[in-house]
């Protein structure tokens, strides 16, 4: 018998009738028949800045073809400063010397070219203990200075001082002592006008006599690892770099081109990929103008930026899935053009890496290197219009909130403001985290219960409450969840009450179990169909569950649900949850005894915190 399901072909137009005069009407009309009547407006997202993000773009949206952002390596810089493969760099946060040494000889062993030494500092209580030149001399003992420039995080004037004491004699260049006083700010909330001019005073000293080394820092991760969003860091990198720049030229009486060859802009990167190579791209574009605003010829106005893999992106559970999150962070480094990356252990949220993390990490960048050959690639991302234009538009973006920060009088004055923007972006986001609209793999989505932490070398180094930026991990709220049900023995469950066939009651289920586990509770019988109500009633009674849930069709839930639930309460159910909205049933819904209603868009934090209280498992 001839099918009379209509051929693919049918829905098409006559491509030799469209011809070129196809248009993008013509094409979106297409696209909407395939939506079912949805409209064109459900393809298109948005950033964290609300900049759409459209499902097509062509030569229309942006002129690649006038080439506006220029030649790679040369001004405005957007398509990349540097020529050649960026710094791998990894960072050392043991607090013994000794230890501290060791990883550093065998990470530059396997790879590493750059050594990024965390001095602990007002917000993080940990790092490298150095407190004298002989604690430097330890740390980097057998290190060849010229070949492993070394890089400081949390430095303040003593500890810079003592690498300046180091370095006599050794050609400096990557050498980075990356002073901060706006960053410590950022983080404590509190600016301090003797450390912006001891900064900047070493910083044109330095530059007298390690012309290849850079002195101050333009942090904008205090932003990043907040939860602000790609503009507001790079907003604040400006203001924060302007502000060093008019110290340096005024108080230190520096040329501009000179005071900024002594910056080092630091961003964190999370992993999405062309969201933040654009932000990358966007930073050089706006500094370069920043540069040329202030009278820099065009050699001068590029930014010199390190890029570190986002700490905030990081899990405690299932671990390893953040080697997927590092992977694509660095790749997005890459293609966005830092100069420098480090890329943070995959056990970076549970503790100080094992030396099987620390390899990884570094691999990580290794196999992009001399694998992928991103360095042999000037501006991978060039040319592709949604990068082009999302780097435009988060430039414009991130320019009008730094001509706002400036209007307050600098980053310093408006420190207030800046948190209270941060915060802003961070609840949004966090709301959309909450109610799993964004997902975090092996945490909000697919937990694998029952699997073991990653090891880790020692704790992380605790941070310490400031009324600055605090930095936050995404998956936190759901971990701290999880990790009170981890607590229990045997693991809580639930009871899976499921109506009909798996096909009918298989995608529901597969939902709850996944919310369940989010919170660390098992799942008891999720794929079971049974024949009657009668086996689904021993079943409950046989494993002594008090948490049923109740997964079917609408269809079943209209015939049976009432009936289920209040069987499921007479054999000893204390709370019964029905997978999916109740609509108009929910008042005959909770007449029957059915407790909750789990379903997707709600608040899974709250929905997990009501089960944990049936459960009785302890906040």
């Amino acid at each position: 018998m001839a099918s009379t399901e209509p051929e693919l072909s049918d829905a098409l137009p006559d491509m030799q009738t469209l011809g070129e005069a196809a248009d993008e009407a013509q094409w979106r009309a297409l696209v909407e028949r395939g939506l079912k009547g949805a409209p064109w407006a459900r393809l298109v997202g948005a950033t964290a800045d609300g900049i759409a993000i459209e499902p097509l773009y062509r030569e229309a949206d942006f002129a690649t073809a006038e080439d506006p952002f220029g030649f790679p390596h040369a001004a405005p810089f957007v398509r990349s400063a540097r020529a050649g493969a960026w710094t791998v760099r990894q960072a050392y946060e043991h607090a013994a010397p000794e230890q501290t040494n060791a990883e550093i000889l065998a990470d530059l062993a396997g790879g590493v070219a750059g050594v990024e030494l965390v001095i602990a500092g007002e917000t993080r209580a940990g790092g490298v203990a150095i407190a004298s030149a002989n604690d430097l001399n330890v740390a980097l003992a057998d290190v060849i200075l010229e070949a492993a420039p070394i890089s400081l995080d949390g430095a303040n004037i003593a500890t810079a001082t003592l690498l300046e004491g180091k370095l006599k004699g050794v050609a400096a260049r990557g050498t980075a002592f990356n002073l901060d006083p706006i960053g410590a700010a950022l983080r404590t909330g509190r600016s301090s006008v003797s450390d912006m001019k001891d900064a900047t005073a070493f910083a044109a000293r330095i530059h007298g006599v390690l012309p290849a080394a850079t002195s101050v820092r333009v942090d904008a991760r205090p932003v990043h690892e907040a939860g602000g969003t790609e503009a507001q860091e790079i907003a604040v990198a400006l203001s924060s770099g302007l502000t060093y720049l008019r110290a340096l030229t005024d108080d230190d009486g520096m040329d501009v081109a000179d005071a900024a060859a002594t910056l080092n802009f630091a961003i964190a990167v999370g992993p999405d990929v062309l969201i933040e190579a654009a932000k990358l791209r966007a930073l050089r574009l706006c500094w370069a103008r920043v540069m040329e605003a202030s009278g820099a010829g065009e050699s001068a106005r590029a930014a010199h930026i390190h890029a570190f893999t986002s700490r905030r992106m990081m899990t405690v559970f299932d671990a390893q899935t953040n080697i997927l999150r590092v992977t694509t962070a660095a790749f997005a480094a890459a293609i966005g053009g830092a100069d420098a990356v480090t890329t943070y252990p995959f056990t970076d949220a549970i503790g100080l890496p094992t030396a099987f993390a620390r390899r990884v990490a570094r691999n990580t960048q290794n196999v992009l290197l001399e694998e992928c050959r991103l360095g042999q690639v000037a501006d991978p991302a060039g040319g592709a219009w949604f990068v082009e234009k999302l780097t435009q538009e988060l430039a414009e973006k991130a320019w009008g909130l730094m001509q706002a920060i400036e209007t307050k009088g600098g980053v310093i004055a408006a420190l207030d403001d800046i948190q209270a923007q941060v915060r802003a972006a961070q609840e949004k986001r966090a709301r959309a985290i909450a109610s799993r609209k964004e997902t975090i793999t092996g945490v909000t989505d697919f937990p694998l219960l029952g699997a073991p932490l990653a090891e880790a070398a020692g704790p992380p180094p605790q941070l310490i409450e400031t009324s600055g930026l605090r930095p936050i991990r995404w998956s936190a709220p759901f971990e701290a969840l999880r990790f009170r049900a981890e607590r229990m023995t045997p693991r809580p469950a639930i009871f899976f009450a499921n109506l009909g066939e798996l096909a009918s009651f298989g995608p529901r289920a597969q939902f709850a179990r996944n919310l369940f586990a989010a919170g660390g509770v098992a799942a008891i019988g999720e794929e079971t169909a049974y024949k009657s109500r009668d086996e689904m009633i021993h079943a409950l009674r046989d494993n002594g569950a008090k948490v049923a849930v109740i997964c079917g069709a609408d269809a079943s839930y209209l015939e049976e649900a009432e009936n289920t639930a209040q069987r499921l309460k007479a054999a000893g159910a204390s709370w019964v949850v029905i997978a999916g909205k109740p609509g108009d049933r929910e008042a005959a819904f909770r007449a029957a005894g059915i407790d909750q209603f789990v379903f997707t868009g709600q608040d899974a934090l709250q929905a997990i915190g009501a089960l944990h209280a049936a459960l009785g498992i302890d906040a």
